[in-house]
């Protein structure tokens, strides 16, 4: 089945982008397209979904669309209530889901080093950049960062983790 595919059915899947960034993950696919891959995370340790991750269509090594059994291991299907929070025709590509979030707060890593990453909330998105008012790890707001799209290799957002640090940001 093509990935487009799983998105129309919102299957839950696996994608996996070793070489490129060496990560799996897992989610409901609810955007798939020549652009970009965008999934309802599944939390494996609370057995729910749990915000978004996209990343580059062009990154995706391989999926695997999990089969019957492996839905035994979701315990509390929260997807609509996530899903009915968002517009997903404004997920196209990076840069349209990223003017679509601006001012809401974000992960997004680059390629290369797997602990570079930043956090914080989006200013400005243009064709080539997004412009990100960053958070330190004591949720302080710090520098404010330009990131070239082009080095996106992912981007997460309304998760717990960056729920939480808007709820402690000073």
């Amino acid at each position: 089945m093509k990935l487009e595919n799983t998105s129309k059915q919102r299957l839950i899947i696996d994608i996996d982008t070793a070489p490129n960034s060496d990560n799996v993950y897992s989610g409901m696919c609810l955007v798939a397209n020549s652009d970009i891959v965008m999934l309802l995370n599944f939390d494996e340790e609370n057995c729910e979904f749990d915000g978004f991750t996209i990343v580059k269509n062009n990154d995706v090594e391989k999926y695997r669309i999990w089969e019957k059994d492996d839905y035994l291991v979701l315990k509390n299907d929260n997807s609509q209530s996530l899903i009915s929070n968002i517009n997903l025709e404004n997920f196209l590509d990076l840069e349209t889901s990223l003017k679509s979030l601006t001012s809401e707060f974000v992960a997004i890593f680059t390629y290369g080093d797997e602990n570079d990453f930043f956090v914080g909330k989006i200013l400005s998105v243009n064709s080539n950049s997004v412009e990100l008012h960053l958070v330190d790890e004591n949720s302080k707001w710090c520098e404010i960062e330009v990131v070239k799209l082009s080095d996106i290799s992912y981007l997460g957002f309304d998760t717990s983790y960056e729920n939480e640090i808007k709820k402690n940001v000073v």
